[in-house]
């Protein structure tokens, strides 16, 4: 059976590692999580994924989705991953990896999005502030993936998660239900 690669992108606080922790907790098959902001706090000096780190957390999500998919790991990728930065990345990932990839973004606007980062639980101890989100909001959209899908910020995320479930063919052994 081949690996499957789900990408969830979209703006800060829009949903992605939420939706991304559930349908890793859902996970029936061996499945890897790579978030993109774990790459930004990895590095000293951090400062959150700027240019000088950025050619390198480029290389090693690249590398760590390809080897997890080559070894025969489904592969949950969540993060901004905004089309202008990350689109020969999965161009790469797509040629090695050319079957099986489904790409979801979060189409949330920036009031949607603050009104999300006030309900989570770790906003006390968030890296980022309300006002660093309206600094760096951005929701240009640019599709990554041929077929990639709009996730509306009405949807619930229960319905997310029962969309990418069922868009993306996973079968009943694939996730938990």
């Amino acid at each position: 059976m081949t690996s499957k690669l789900i990408i969830l992108r979209g703006p800060s606080a829009s949903g992605k590692s939420t939706v991304a922790t559930e349908l890793f907790k859902k996970a029936n098959r061996n499945t890897c999580l790579i978030e993109q902001d774990y790459y930004r706090f990895i590095f000293r000096p951090r400062d959150h994924g700027s240019k000088q780190n950025s050619a390198t957390m480029h290389k090693m999500i690249t590398n760590n989705v390809l080897t997890a998919l080559s070894d025969g790991y489904d592969v949950i990728a969540e993060g901004i991953f905004s089309t202008k930065s990350y689109a020969n990345d999965f161009n790469e990932i797509f040629r090695q990896h050319p079957t099986e990839n489904y790409s979801y973004y979060f189409n949330v606007s920036l009031e949607e999005t603050i009104r999300r980062h006030r309900t989570r639980p770790s906003r006390n101890t968030s890296t980022y502030t309300e006002n660093d989100l309206r600094t760096f909001y951005n929701n240009e959209y640019g599709s990554i993936h041929d077929n990639e899908k709009i996730i509306s910020e009405e949807s619930s995320l229960d319905e997310t998660i029962e969309y990418i479930i069922e868009t993306s063919n996973f079968c009943n052994d694939s996730f938990k239900t």
